[in-house]
């Protein structure tokens, strides 16, 4: 190649300069990103970011979610548990009721009290005081009222014979009941109550889940050792020592004519004095079973009126879902009070 003055130029110089031999062709040509691609990219991490806190909301909310219905709970089963002390105050109040009774029967207001005790309304739920006839199927063994527990055997005070008599037990076991009361007598007098809970019961030689199941209605800590003739069970009556025949003569007295309890008809014994007269213008006795209820009497084992009970009350919310339940015994006092004083308590 010749230069503009005609003489040939070096071979190197024809080179454009664009093109440097050190160049490499390959380097030149070296492709960018697109922005498509870009895009792309930025689009899976937002959208992971959104799916993250997506997730991470979802986990919040049911946290949430779960602590208000935590919240809830509790509070409705504090709820029904103050519904359930409500109805052991209304209790009190029929215990408090006048004056001071001659007799204790099924007659009271406090025995047997559907209108007062089944499923009273209050606020957001409701209470019910009752408690279960043993050996009795609900709804028809099911008594809307208060238990009397002086109705009941005292296993602190009953000798073996009476103790022997009651449903479950057998003279072993009645002797290893003995040999604990004199295990555990206190020395003071006022305090000899070798039994303070019926659960100690358990921890007699040969006191099964079983016995004691069969036991328990009919035993008592808290009674002076003297069973009401009006509200005692079938039960307690033959483990006194009353024969099958007074013992459902006594029952068909208390049930009235009618044969029916907790009607109008019902009837009560007024006196201990009486009891033999009463029962026989009902129902003629035998010289026997006439025998029989005078010796339970002059054994002092009998009376007609009572001063301690047990109270059962039930508070229910959401329409029976969520219950508690308070039992308290209460002794109540002979003067013109009537204040109760409480003997025990207990809240499930």
């Amino acid at each position: 190649m010749r230069s503009p003055s005609g003489s040939r130029s070096p071979w190197w110089s024809a080179r454009p300069a664009s093109q440097n031999w050190c160049s490499s062709p390959m380097g030149s040509k070296r492709k960018r990103p697109s922005l498509r691609a870009s895009e792309g990219s930025v689009l899976i991490q937002v959208l992971w970011t959104l799916a993250i806190l997506v997730l991470l909301g979802l986990a919040l909310g049911y946290s949430t979610a779960l602590d208000q219905r935590l919240v809830s709970y509790q509070r409705d089963r504090l709820t029904a548990l103050y519904l359930a002390k409500a109805g052991y105050v209304r209790a009190l109040v029929e215990l408090e009721r006048g004056p001071i009774p001659q007799t204790d029967s099924y007659l009271d207001s406090w025995a047997n009290n559907p209108d007062a005790f089944r499923l009273t309304p209050l606020g957001p739920g409701s209470f019910t005081v009752s408690y279960a006839l043993p050996g009795q199927d609900p709804p028809a063994g099911v008594v809307y009222g208060i238990v009397d527990e002086d109705r009941k055997i005292n296993i602190n005070t009953a000798p073996k014979a009476i103790l022997a008599r009651l449903p479950g037990m057998t003279e072993e076991v009645a002797d290893a009941l003995l040999e604990w009361r004199a295990r555990h007598k206190s020395l003071v007098v006022i305090e000899d109550k070798p039994f303070k809970v019926l659960e100690e019961l358990r921890l007699v030689d040969g006191m099964t889940p079983e016995v004691f199941q069969a036991l328990e209605p009919f035993v008592t800590v808290y009674s002076d050792g003297k069973v009401n003739l009006n509200t005692a069970p079938r039960e307690v009556m033959a483990a006194l020592g009353m024969s099958e025949g007074l013992v459902s003569k006594v029952v068909r007295f208390r049930w009235g004519p009618d044969g029916i309890r907790g009607t109008r008809d019902d009837q009560s014994f007024t006196t201990l004095a009486s009891a033999g007269q009463e029962l026989n213008a009902f129902e003629t006795l035998t010289p026997l079973e006439a025998a029989q209820l005078s010796n339970v009497i002059t054994q002092n084992r009998l009376k007609v009126a009572s001063s301690v009970f047990r109270i059962h009350a039930q508070g229910t919310v959401r329409d029976g879902k969520i219950s508690r339940a308070v039992e308290g015994v209460v002794r109540r006092a002979a003067g013109p009070s009537r204040s109760v004083a409480l003997l025990s308590w207990r809240e499930s």
